[in-house]
């Protein structure tokens, strides 16, 4: 069975940097991906018509070419957990969590025997196909290495970040800034203060608990500032944006080189 490398990455108090699938699931774009070096990948389930198998190829591909898939749920029923996870899934990333009680029953069908209750299931995917002699060292192994991280997309969820943190099983915290700046009252701005005191609330409460924090960063510029203040989960941008902002620049680039600038077609 393959180990989880950003659990090694994360004791080591290093980050972690991957990106989103949010509309490409061809399986040779896991290979494209791990080739460029990242370290994981998201697979959106939640904002995307991915079906589960989709994610399930991705997710083979994704392990054979040495890149850790995380999933982002499309739903809140246990089976929304635990299939992606059977298909091969490294992680979820759980959209919204907001107490520890929520992020507790989570964790009761997400994680086996003795920490929870998953439908138990020693050959598949997620195992590699490999079966060890001793199930209960599976089972450990299998729970430790699949990775659980949070999203607070809430003023409810920043109010309980710190019992959330404490939860057993959690293994990050990521900022989800577009929805938290709506709950905010600040839909999409964000440089608001009140963003950014959000913000600035996370990594207090992460780094109190030894939690590793972060968010989507956009640019260079902004992944620099953030790697310096010590973030340790870091999706660049995502696939829709890496197309657009690599040919809509070209495409300028080229009409002016060409003197088509200011010309409709």
């Amino acid at each position: 069975m393959r180990m989880n490398p950003l659990k090694a990455l994360w004791a080591d108090r290093k980050p972690a940097f991957g990106t989103w699938s949010t509309l490409v699931h061809h399986p040779r774009f896991m290979k494209l991906l791990a080739v460029t070096g990242l370290d994981f990948v998201i697979l959106e389930m939640e904002h995307s018509d991915f079906t589960i198998g989709e994610v399930g190829t991705l997710c083979l591909m994704a392990r054979e070419a040495g890149i850790v898939p995380i999933v982002r749920p499309a739903g809140l029923q246990p089976h929304d957990y635990t299939r992606p996870l059977d298909a091969g899934a490294m992680g979820l990333l759980l959209p919204n969590v907001e107490t520890a009680e929520q992020l507790e029953s989570i964790l009761s069908v997400t994680k086996f025997y003795p920490r929870g209750k998953r439908i138990l299931n020693l050959r598949g995917p997620h195992t590699d196909y490999v079966r060890l002699t001793e199930p209960l060292q599976q089972i450990e192994t299998l729970n430790d290495q699949t990775l659980t991280i949070a999203m607070i997309e809430s003023q409810v969820g920043l109010d309980n970040l710190d019992a959330i943190c404490a939860v057993q099983g959690l293994d990050a915290v990521m900022v989800g800034p577009d929805d938290l700046s709506q709950d905010l009252g600040v839909p999409g701005d964000m440089t608001h203060p009140t963003l950014i005191a959000a913000l600035e609330q996370v990594i207090a409460a992460c780094e109190a608990r030894d939690v590793p924090w972060g968010f989507s960063c956009q640019d260079r510029t902004s992944a620099e500032r953030w790697i310096k203040r010590g973030i340790r989960w870091m999706p660049y941008a995502n696939d829709a944006a890496a197309l657009f902002n690599t040919f809509s620049s070209a495409a300028a680039d080229l009409k002016t080189m060409s003197g088509r600038q200011g010309v409709a077609s």
